[in-house]
């Protein structure tokens, strides 16, 4: 068995050694991460236990991926089919890189054992490449099964092809994620580079949502079915032809176009992987060790001063107790300074204003006559759909970089500590969805008119009484009590499709009263701050 696998390990080395990283070195800390991200207790999300969680994730991902089959197969031109599918693999792969991952990629939590040792920058960082890319594989797998199944039905063999080359996808969409962020460290400190990646992030959010609605919408409006691919001087710069003219290639199919575009793909993967690992690699371990999740001594000074004015007296008026006032303040405190929990929630004002776009699809050839077609529609009730991700935030209360403090809150003298997270959670609320539906208040009251108002207040409440009753459901742990730990990566992203499938069940909901006398939404918009009420005393009489 040993020896069988020395040889399976034998080209990996020869690779290794090529881009300069201390082999042993590798291995071993390969092999310690991958085995301590499954053997932590589960938690109530996980109630089943790692592997069994994982499971239940990659299943919702392929269900994700048979959607999208059911738009692919309209598709005639195969070369077409399979640019449309790598374009999709990319930027969704893209999308949880960017909100998940890089806290991984730089997490510092490991500093105290790994930074001693002479370990170097290369080692360290394909380290966490390989660790990542385990989980982006097999998120990319699941996406990618049911179109593979799809495929063979109808071209046989070449869904194999197809399957590895998706696994080259995820690995180049990684490389060229961590490339940019590398490069971007040269031109930084070490202290600042993650204040200046959070705002980078950000950006990133809106360009990766906005590009990711394009081909959705285009195949929706168009007879896709007569499309044809056609070579031109631009596809050789697109990496998700690449890929497609990759598999066309391995299977036979095609010219030289497929040669060129198969050549770039595998120069292109190759040289990337080299000069990430023995180039940029450079200042990686000073990376990790000079920035840590951004506490600073003027959050505590901003902390001090809140005490006064007008924001104790809302946090006073908003709290039920001084426990509850407390949860809104250590959650201010860690939105202010926690680096990696602003990579996590500030993207999600991006998704929200680029998702009511997409939804409404406005028309600026004649946008006069669009508006007036939309004022007669139920299309506001997308904003409440979009403003869901103001409360997706609540899903990361729980975590931080910092969890042994979490010891306090079994030895605090009160029976009330889950008035702590019932304050944590209405923190969020108030910092991250109320301003978003007071924006998305201004154009629908503008397009719409004041009749909608109570339909409005109606969903945007029920919302908020949604995401605060999945807290009790789920169990959540109390406010930074629980590590970030590699093993929930992809769980947050599948809580955000989740919470949107029954938010669009509200929706319709919402519709329906909408279709009786104004009255019924009267009585249920001022019925709404009990119902809301009540879910957060559902959180503060957990025992």
């Amino acid at each position: 068995m040993t020896a069988t696998k020395q040889l399976l390990k034998a080209p990996i080395n020869f690779l290794l050694r090529i881009m300069g990283v201390d082999v042993s070195h590798f291995w071993v800390l390969l092999s310690a991460k991958l085995k301590m991200d499954f053997r932590r207790a589960p938690n109530s999300f996980q109630s089943a236990g790692k592997k069994q969680t994982m499971l239940k994730q990659l299943f919702i991902y392929g269900f994700l991926g048979a959607v999208l089959v059911l738009s692919l197969y309209r598709i005639s031109d195969l070369m077409l089919q399979l640019s449309v599918f790598f374009t999709f693999l990319m930027v969704f792969e893209g999308t949880i890189l960017l909100t998940e991952f890089t806290a991984v990629l730089f997490d510092e939590k490991d500093n105290q054992i790994l930074l001693p040792r002479p370990v170097s920058s290369r080692t360290l960082l394909l380290v966490r490449l390989m660790h990542i890319l385990v989980y982006m594989s097999n998120i990319a797998f699941a996406l990618s099964l049911p179109f593979a199944i799809y495929l063979s039905f109808v071209h046989g063999w070449l869904a194999l092809i197809f399957i590895l080359v998706v696994l080259m996808c995820a690995w180049l969409t990684l490389i060229m994620a961590t490339g940019f962020y590398m490069s971007l460290s040269k031109f930084v400190s070490a202290v600042r580079f993650k204040d200046v990646l959070n705002y980078f992030q950000i950006g990133l959010a809106v360009i990766i949502m906005a590009s990711y609605q394009l081909v959705p919408h285009f195949m929706e409006d168009a007879h896709v079915e007569t499309f044809v691919f056609k070579e031109a001087w631009w596809i050789y710069l697109v990496p998700t032809v690449w890929f497609a003219g990759l598999v066309n290639f391995l299977v036979g199919i095609g010219g030289s176009m497929e040669i060129i575009l198969s050549i770039i793909t595998v120069f292109v993967v190759l040289i990337g992987t080299v000069l990430l690992v023995r180039a940029l690699s450079s200042g990686f371990t000073n990376i990790i060790s000079e920035t840590g999740t951004g506490s600073i001594q003027k959050a505590q000074v901003s902390q001090v001063k809140a005490q006064k004015g007008w924001k104790n007296k809302l946090i006073a008026l908003l709290c039920v107790s001084n426990e509850e006032q407390t949860g809104w303040r250590l959650t201010m405190s860690h939105i202010r300074s926690d680096r990696k929990l602003k990579q996590q929630v500030y993207p999600m004002f991006a998704y929200s204003l680029i998702m009511a776009l997409v939804f409404l699809k406005p028309d600026i050839n004649d946008f006069s006559a669009y508006l007036a077609e939309l004022s007669n529609s139920s299309k506001y009730l997308f904003f409440v759909l979009t403003g869901f991700f103001g409360t997706v935030g609540i899903s990361v209360i729980p975590y931080t970089d910092t969890p042994n403090a979490a010891w306090i809150y079994e030895v605090a003298s009160t029976s009330k500590k889950y008035h702590i997270q019932s304050g944590a959670v209405k923190a969020m609320l108030f910092t991250f969805y109320l301003p978003l539906q007071v924006l998305f208040l201004v154009p629908v009251i503008w397009i719409w008119g004041l009749h909608v108002l109570p339909y409005f207040l109606l969903a945007s409440a029920l919302t908020a009484a949604l995401s605060i009753v999945l807290v009790r459901m789920q169990g959540n742990e109390l406010p930074f009590s629980q590590g970030r730990e590699m093993v929930n990566k992809g769980e947050y992203t599948l809580r955000m499709f989740l919470g949107m499938f029954f938010i669009g069940l509200l929706m319709g909901l919402v519709y329906l009263i909408s279709m009786v006398h104004i009255a019924v939404g009267l009585t249920l918009c001022a019925l709404m701050p009990l119902v809301i009420s009540m879910s957060y005393r559902s959180i503060r009489s957990r025992q």
